[in-house]
């Protein structure tokens, strides 16, 4: 369970932001190279569509069970999505 945003401080909660919108870059290409659609790849890894949804729009985390089972349904590994995710320069800025 995510912890309630009053626990980080704002820098933190930038910085959050700045993540999850890189991740989200990544899963979309990821998803796209891969031809599937928000459906499919729902049903193919096991996630709700909404949380697909979520994620792509950077509104979500994931644990990292379900960036597993993401990987997996888009025959990648989750170092993958989040060697591109990193790429991303505001987000790199952030470690």
């Amino acid at each position: 369970m995510p912890a309630p945003d009053q626990r980080f401080t704002p820098q933190q909660l930038r910085e959050r932001v700045v993540r999850r919108a890189a991740l989200a870059r990544a899963l979309v290409e990821a998803r796209e190279r891969s031809g599937l659609n928000q459906s499919q790849l729902a049903t193919i890894s096991g996630l709700s569509r909404s949380a697909i949804v979520r994620l792509e729009r950077g509104d979500a985390s994931i644990s990292s069970d379900r960036l597993w089972d993401l990987a997996k349904a888009l025959g990648m590994r989750p170092s993958e999505i989040y060697a591109a995710a990193e790429a991303d320069e505001a987000a790199a800025d952030t470690l």
